[in-house]
C-alpha cells in the first residue's frame, strides 16, 4: 500500500525473492514520477542527499549515479545534488526493469485502502476505487492478501488555519502547495505568505520564483529559522561509534556540539558531525525513555531540524538573496486568523514572538508544515482505521506506527503481526531516522525480508 519510494523498493526485493509471485501496488494518487518527493516537484527542484548515495538497493548506493552517467555522461559529479524529476525518472525505470526481469505478475491499483482486517490465515483489505474523483460516492471493493506492506509515508499535517478562518474564499488557502495546480492562477506580484520555513517552504519559496512569482513571499514558523546548508564538497567523514552518543538527550547533544566544534577548529564543516550520528540515532532513539523524547520534541527538534535536513548551498544562497533584496521575509511567529480583504486578497494575522500581532495582507496562505507529528487523531483512511480496530497503534507520542525490529506492525495488545509489515517513514515513532533514502532503502528490505521469510516458513510447513 503506496506507490511511492517504500513501496516499489519493498516490491523490487519481493519480486527478486519470489518471482512467481502476485504481487499489487495500491495508490490513490499515481504521479507522473513515484511518491510526492519525486511526482510533485518541478525540473529544478533539487535532491537534498548527493546522488552517489540514492540508490535504492542498500548494497548498491551509487547506482543512481551510474545511471545518469549513461544519460548524461560526465554532467553529475558523484556528490552532486540533482534535480529530484530525474531521480523519479530513474526510480520509475529500475522498478520497470526489475519486474520485468523476475517475472513475477505485478499489478498497479489506482484506489485508497480505507480498511484492513486480519483473517489469520490472510489479510482482507476494503478499497475506494473512486478515492481520486473529487465528490465521487466511494466505490468499495475487497481484496484479500496473503501479507501487506503498508507504506503510504506520513500524512500532512492539519492545515494551520483550521480553527482561524473567518469568510474565507476557498481558493486563498492551499492545504497541500504539492497538489497539481496549487501554486497556479496567482497574480505575479501578490503577496503570499507560506506557513513554515523548513524544506517544504524553502522548496514552494523557489518553484513561486520559477513560475515567475515577483511579490514578497513571507515565510511565518514558530522557530523562525531556515534550513543550513550542505557542506562543501569533498570533506573527509568524521567517524564516530555508538558507545560515543551514550546517554541522555542533554548528554548527548553536548557530545554532538563538541565534536562540530572540533571540526570547525581543524577547518571543516560541522555537519560531519551530524552525519556522523546519522547511523546511530535509531539505537540512541530506542535507548530514551518516552519522557526523554518528548523532551527532546519540545527542546530540540527546531534545531536538529535545521541541522539535520539541509539544503544545496546554492539553494540556501537564493534563498537568501532573496532575503536581502527584501523580496522574502522570515517572520518568527504563529497564525492566529485570517479574515477575508479585497480584490481576492486575505488578511491574515499573526502573532509574533514578542506578543505583537501583524496583519499581512495576502492572496494565499500556503501550508508548508510538513508532515503530521500526531498519528493518533489522523483522517487518513487506513491509518484511522487500522488504529480503530486495534490492528495497530501509535508509539507512545503518536509519531508513527508501532512495529517491532522485523518492521512487522504491532497491535494494541502488544503482539507483532507476522503477515503485516511497515516500510517507510510511518517507522517514526520507533526510530527518528526515518525520511532519507539511505535510511528508506535499509527499511524496506527489511520489511521485504521479514514477509519472504514468513511465507518460505509457510511454503516448507506445507510441503512436510
Amino acid at each position: 500500500m503506496g506507490g511511492g519510494f517504500s513501496g516499489l523498493v519493498a516490491l523490487v526485493h519481493l519480486c527478486r525473492a519470489i518471482p512467481s509471485g502476485t504481487f499489487a501496488i495500491i495508490e490513490c494518487h499515481p504521479l507522473h514520477f513515484p511518491g510526492t518527493a519525486y511526482g510533485s516537484c518541478d525540473s529544478e527542484h533539487l535532491l537534498n542527499v548527493p546522488a552517489v548515495r540514492m540508490g535504492p538497493i542498500p548494497e548498491d548506493p551509487a547506482s543512481f549515479h551510474l545511471w545518469l552517467e549513461t544519460q548524461t555522461p560526465g554532467k553529475f559529479r558523484a556528490d552532486a545534488f540533482v534535480p529530484r524529476a530525474l531521480f523519479g525518472a530513474y526510480l520509475t525505470e529500475f522498478v520497470a526493469d526489475e519486474v520485468a526481469r523476475s517475472g513475477a505478475h505485478v499489478s498497479f491499483v489506482r484506489a485508497a485502502v480505507i480498511d484492513m482486517h486480519d483473517a489469520q490465515s490472510h489479510v482482507n483489505l476494503t478499497l475506494d476505487c473512486a478515492c481520486d474523483a473529487a465528490d465521487a460516492p466511494a466505490r468499495p471493493q475487497p481484496m484479500a492478501a496473503r501479507c501487506v506492506v503498508i507504506a503510504p509515508g506520513l500524512p500532512a499535517s492539519p492545515a494551520p488555519w483550521a480553527d482561524h478562518v473567518h469568510g474565507v474564499p476557498a481558493g486563498a488557502l492551499v492545504p497541500d502547495p504539492w497538489k497539481a495546480g496549487a501554486l497556479l492562477g496567482i497574480p505575479p506580484d501578490a503577496g503570499i505568505m507560506l506557513l513554515g520555513s523548513g524544506l517544504t517552504a524553502v522548496d514552494i519559496a523557489e518553484g513561486l520564483r520559477r513560475l515567475g512569482h515577483r511579490g514578497v513571499i513571507r515565510m511565518v514558523s514558530r522557530n523562525g529559522r531556515l534550513p543550513l546548508p550542505h557542506a562543501d564538497h569533498g570533506e573527509p567523514p568524521m567517524l564516530a561509534t555508538r558507545e560515543q552518543f551514550a546517554g541522555s538527550p542533554a548528554k548527548v547533544l553536548s557530545v554532538l556540539r563538541r565534536a562540530a566544534r572540533q571540526r570547525i577548529a581543524a577547518g571543516l564543516g560541522w555537519q560531519g558531525a551530524i552525519d556522523a550520528i546519522r547511523p546511530h540515532i535509531p539505537a540512541i532513539w530506542k535507548s530514551w525513555s518516552t519522557a526523554e523524547r518528548r523532551h527532546f520534541i519540545r527542546r530540540a527538534r527546531a534545531l536538529w531540524e535545521i541541522h539535520r535536513h539541509r539544503v544545496p548551498v546554492q539553494v540556501l544562497a537564493d534563498i537568501t538573496a532573496q532575503c536581502a533584496a527584501g523580496t522574502l521575509i522570515i517572520e518568527r511567529g504563529e497564525l492566529v486568523a485570517v479574515h477575508p480583504a479585497t480584490s481576492g486578497t486575505v488578511a491574515a494575522s499573526v502573532r509574533t514572538a514578542d506578543g505583537a500581532t501583524h496583519v499581512h495582507t495576502v492572496a494565499r496562505v500556503i501550508n508548508c508544515t510538513g508532515p503530521s507529528m500526531n498519528l493518533r487523531d489522523t483522517r487518513h483512511p487506513l491509518l484511522a482505521s487500522v488504529q480503530r480496530n486495534g490492528l495497530a497503534c501509535t508509539d507512545d507520542l503518536g509519531l508513527g506506527l508501532r512495529s517491532d525490529d522485523e518492521c512487522r506492525l504491532v497491535g494494541t495488545n502488544g503482539v507483532a503481526n507476522p503477515r503485516i509489515v511497515i516500510a517507510g517513514a510511518l517507522r517514526r515513532g520507533d526510530m527518528w531516522e526515518a525520511t532519507a533514502v539511505p535510511d528508506l532503502r535499509v527499511n524496506a528490505a527489511r520489511a521485504a525480508a521479514t514477509l519472504v521469510a514468513l511465507l518460505a516458513d509457510q511454503h516448507s510447513k506445507a510441503n512436510i
